[in-house]
Formats: structure tokens, C-alpha cells, sequence
């Protein structure tokens, strides 16, 4: 597997003044998602990117990865950082009022690195607050300059074993759980995310091994995530097979028995958020 790198983004030389300011990025997204309270804190914007190094059989947006490299896709624009800010800014009074702020999310975001340090450093010089959502697979240059850039970051764990997370995500777990420790050197502010998926996640021994890694760090918000079938008609629109097809959501009980136990370990755990 190759990771994304920002060497891979980097503009070409061409004929620029000497004071004129380098061009700005181009990114490729699929959607803005308003109102969102559920990536971060206070009311938020999210910004949705194509592109992932994972294919997690329970992913709600298997768009981010199906029209990556296809042009011309519905719903699929390319825009440029200013012009993206300046549509962000349109919802400023929610920001101000509410203490949110902007979402970068997928898919993998830092699978166009360039473009998303750019847009977190405009929205830093903007005043704008900043999260991003990751799912650790990713160059460490890439989430170390990130890091540097934004003010929270999502963190995706999901299964602790790697061979299991190869075979529920087509990819093993060995650089999202260096990364992990890459973070938590870093003073950025991290918040864990566990989708909660039956059968999969949600296994005493994954949790157990998951709340002794996290014992080991620094970061103690735990964010979980409940399994939910709203993605299933995207899988049928896309044409795409759903291993977790038919799979019942956790019950109101299985889910407080995992925050529970998050809480009875220490962690400061939230449901949904």
C-alpha cells in the first residue's frame, strides 16, 4: 500500500512573480454536512473529502472512496481553499454562538495532505476552530503537520487485533496504532473514536485490549459510536456489496454495558459524539 505523501502535492514551477502569493490547492470533495453536533464540539460544519486508505465493511460513506478518482461525479467538486473558507464563513454566527467550528472529514483526509494543511492553516489565521477526523493510516509527516495546524483530532480506533482489523477494513492496524503514540507525544487535543459495530468492535476482549493501550496514553475522551444501517441504500445506489447487511444496531443496554466500562477504567466516555 502506498500513503499519501506531500511531497505527491506539491505545485509545479511555473512563471510567478516573485511577490506574488504561491497558488492556492485544489481538494476534491463530495459534501458539507451543516449542523452537525456530532464532530466535535459545539455546532459544526463538515467538510467530507474523497478519498481512503481503508475499506471498513461498516463505512457510512463509501462514496469518499468510490468517486475519489472518477471526474465529473455527481456530487463531486474540486474547490479551492479560499473558496471553500468563504463558504465556511457563511456560518459563522453558529460558530460564534455555540463555541463549534469546522470539520475536516471523509473518507481519509490526509489522503490529500497538501490541501488539508492548507485549509486548517487558513482557518487558523481565520480564528476558525478546527477537527480533524482520521483514521490514522496515514503518512506520519502528514498527521504530525496536521496536528500542528488544528486544535482537535478525531481519532479512529476499531479493532485492536490486526489481523481481525485487516480482515474487517483491508488494511492491518500497525501504523494507526504508531501514530496513535505519535499523538500522544504531541500536544494537540485528541478525542477517541470507537464505532461500535456488533460483533465486530464491541467484543469484551477488543474492548479490553483497547482500554489498555489507551491506559498507556494521555487521551482519555473516548467518543462511541454507535453501528447504524442508514448507509445501506448508498451501498445498493453504488452497486457495492454490504458485509453488514441485515446486522441490528447495538441496544440502548450493550451500549451503556461499553460506556460503562470505558467509565469504570477511567475515561471520560460520550455516546454519539
Amino acid at each position: 500500500m502506498v500513503l499519501p505523501t506531500l511531497s505527491a502535492e506539491s505545485p509545479r514551477p511555473g512563471n510567478v512573480a516573485v511577490n506574488s502569493p504561491p497558488p492556492s490547492r485544489t481538494g476534491r470533495i463530495f459534501d458539507i454536512k451543516r449542523f452537525s453536533t456530532h464532530d466535535g464540539p459545539g455546532i459544526r460544519s463538515t467538510v467530507f473529502l474523497t478519498g481512503c486508505p481503508l475499506r471498513c465493511a461498516w463505512c457510512h460513506n463509501p462514496e469518499a472512496f468510490v468517486l475519489h478518482g472518477l471526474r465529473d461525479s455527481p456530487g463531486v467538486r474540486e474547490v479551492t481553499v479560499p473558496a471553500l473558507v468563504r463558504e465556511l464563513e457563511r456560518d459563522l454566527p453558529y460558530f460564534d454562538r455555540s463555541g463549534g467550528g469546522v470539520t475536516i472529514s471523509g473518507g481519509e483526509p490526509l489522503c490529500q495532505p497538501g490541501f488539508v494543511c492548507e485549509l486548517l492553516r487558513t482557518c487558523r489565521d481565520r480564528e476558525l476552530h478546527t477537527a480533524l477526523d482520521t483514521c490514522g493510516l496515514v503518512e506520519p509527516k502528514a498527521l504530525i503537520e496536521a496536528a500542528a495546524l488544528t486544535d482537535l483530532i478525531l481519532y479512529d480506533l476499531k479493532v485492536m487485533d490486526s489481523a481481525a482489523h485487516a480482515a474487517w477494513t483491508g488494511q492491518p492496524n500497525h501504523t494507526i496504532l504508531e501514530n496513535l503514540q505519535r499523538l500522544n507525544d504531541l500536544e494537540v487535543a485528541v478525542w477517541i473514536r470507537l464505532p461500535l459495530i456488533p460483533g465486530v468492535s464491541d467484543d469484551p476482549r477488543n474492548l479490553d485490549a483497547m482500554i489498555a493501550r489507551l491506559a498507556a496514553t494521555r487521551f482519555r475522551r473516548v467518543s462511541i459510536l454507535p453501528y447504524h444501517r442508514i448507509a445501506e441504500a448508498k451501498y445498493q445506489r453504488l452497486g457495492l456489496p454490504n458485509k453488514l447487511a441485515g446486522v441490528e444496531p447495538p441496544s440502548v443496554e450493550r451500549i451503556e454495558d461499553v460506556r460503562a466500562r470505558f467509565a469504570a477504567a477511567g475515561f471520560d466516555p460520550h455516546i454519539g459524539r
